[in-house]
């Protein structure tokens, strides 16, 4: 990192835990709501990731003149994602080098913050599940905003309450997603490759790769505790 980093930004699902989410579920849940609820729906797209499909739906239902169904329609899209992520809390397991990386963050004085598309029922519980509550400083997730990443605008909310300045703030994430998120707010990304993203799609984007989190101390230059004292 050129800059002095301040805080570091984590994706949570698959960047600190292994998520036991079961995303395929969650998604046929939504198309059945919607094939019953919208059955003269066009052009709907049931591959297409949970946000980009809720968008595609909503402007759908703007240029068909229904935006008056629109909160209905996402207030139970969004019901079915909460219920299916709280149906795996207890499956979210940590990344190895989660925690220590997370400690040795915060022994130098960085702050750490968390971002995610997740509900934040499930995000504060898997952060105390997994004992990696306690090293983090602020959390957003899904429902705090109307606007989820990859839109900037919770980068810059979390970056006003960790009271840093865009270039001192480093974004970890495993998705491009995270990455296009970190972009479009103008700071710094690294890629992790323990989701379902190939160190040759996050090079494709101009990030720094890293294997895990567990590496993210030494890109920064942080020495663990027994060096500091040598």
């Amino acid at each position: 990192m050129k800059e002095p980093v301040k805080a570091v930004i984590f994706d949570l699902d698959h960047t600190l835990v292994r998520s036991g989410i079961d995303f395929p579920e969650m998604k046929i849940k939504i198309v059945d709501y919607l094939e019953k609820r919208l059955p003269s729906l066009e052009g709907f797209d049931g591959n297409r990731p949970t946000y980009e499909m809720t968008q595609a739906v909503v402007e759908n239902l703007q240029s068909r003149r229904l935006s008056n169904i629109i909160p209905e329609v996402t207030e139970d899209i969004n019901r079915i994602m909460n219920a299916t992520e709280m149906k795996y809390v207890s499956k979210a397991t940590l990344i190895e080098g989660a925690v220590e990386t997370l400690k040795r963050l915060r022994s130098v004085g960085m702050k750490v913050g968390i971002l995610t598309r997740a509900c934040r029922q499930y995000t504060e519980k898997v952060l105390v599940a997994t004992g990696l509550s306690e090293f983090v400083d602020e959390v957003a997730t899904r429902d705090d905003s109307a606007n989820p990443k990859p839109d900037p605008s919770q980068i810059y909310w979390l970056i006003e309450r960790m009271k840093v300045s865009l270039h001192e703030v480093v974004m970890v994430g495993d998705h491009p997603v995270d990455a296009l998120c970190a972009r479009n707010a103008g700071i710094a990304f690294v890629g992790v490759l323990t989701g379902s993203w190939r160190e040759e799609q996050t090079k494709q984007l101009g990030s720094t790769v890293i294997r895990s989190v567990k590496e993210l101390p030494d890109l920064l230059g942080i020495r663990g505790q027994r060096e500091r004292s040598l």
